[in-house]
């Protein structure tokens, strides 16, 4: 059952992640000092597969891209969490987001703003503590 699980869960972030947005690259500052699976199926995705964009003409609506966000989520909180919150992103992306979105230009483009910092606000515990 557990070894199942652990397929169909594997299965569903691959899934997610070829069938998601995609942009150009966007390089993240920092280093990569330890290995993380979900990162590097990112990290996959964004280079030989990136072809993907070219055929569906598509591009992700929003700043950072899905899968740039993707990358950050994770960098900042961890597999668990940050593929929570890609998730939750992928299903916010052009959707209702965009009305609530400002919106800037970006390399030539106009994008829906949504960095992880204006979603991860719930990590901070001390904004639910009274004062």
């Amino acid at each position: 059952m557990k070894k199942n699980l652990g397929k169909l869960i594997l299965y569903l972030m691959i899934f997610g992640l070829i069938f998601s947005c995609t942009s150009p690259k966007e390089a993240i500052k920092g280093s990569d000092t330890k290995f993380d699976p979900l990162y590097s199926i990112v990290k996959f995705y964004q280079g030989p597969l990136n072809h993907l964009s070219a055929v569906r003409r598509g591009e992700c609506p929003m700043y950072p891209s899905c899968s740039e966000y993707s990358k950050e989520c994770i960098k900042k909180h961890g597999m668990i969490i940050g593929w929570m919150m890609t998730c939750d992103r992928l299903m916010r992306c052009g959707r209702d987001e965009t009305k609530q979105s400002p919106i800037i230009f970006v390399s030539g483009k106009w994008k829906y703003y949504d960095p992880v910092e204006r979603n991860d606000f719930w990590w901070n515990k001390n904004n639910f503590q009274d004062e």
